[in-house]
């Protein structure tokens, strides 16, 4: 009786194996297949960001604000123009998050295999609670 069971587990372990070695083939080709259809969209690459500066809240007489910036991600990996659009009608916080975005550290956006610039949409908001 124990060899029968031995051997019954032995051949659940094989075909746990080929099922999984099998398994293992076709998400390899799926993935292959994934990777090849178009070789210019695999060179675009959209900004990443590596780190942000920790923002400092500054005075202010509001508990709460957003502020919303405009800032050039140059293809240097440098912010190189941070503009506010929208204020947080807080002088302190808008200084304040402009200097923290311009402090962005990242990779730059990838377009056909090269580095370029973009502008992106930055918004920082603060709670005073």
């Amino acid at each position: 009786m124990r060899k029968i069971a031995v051997n019954i587990v032995a051949l659940l372990i094989f075909t746990m194996t080929i099922v999984v070695a099998s398994n293992g083939q076709s998400n390899d080709n799926s993935n292959a297949s994934k990777k090849q259809p178009d070789r210019q969209q695999s060179k675009d690459q959209p900004v990443k960001i590596k780190s942000k500066p920790v923002i400092r809240m500054g005075r202010c007489s509001e508990s709460s604000g957003l502020v919303t910036l405009r800032a050039t991600f140059d293809k240097s990996a440098v912010v190189t123009k941070v503009e506010i659009v929208k204020s947080s009608d807080c002088d302190s916080f808008d200084k304040n998050a402009v200097k923290a975005a311009q402090g962005i550290k990242f990779s730059p956006a990838i377009k056909n295999g090269e580095p370029v610039t973009i502008n992106k949409i930055v918004q920082y908001s603060f709670s005073g609670y």
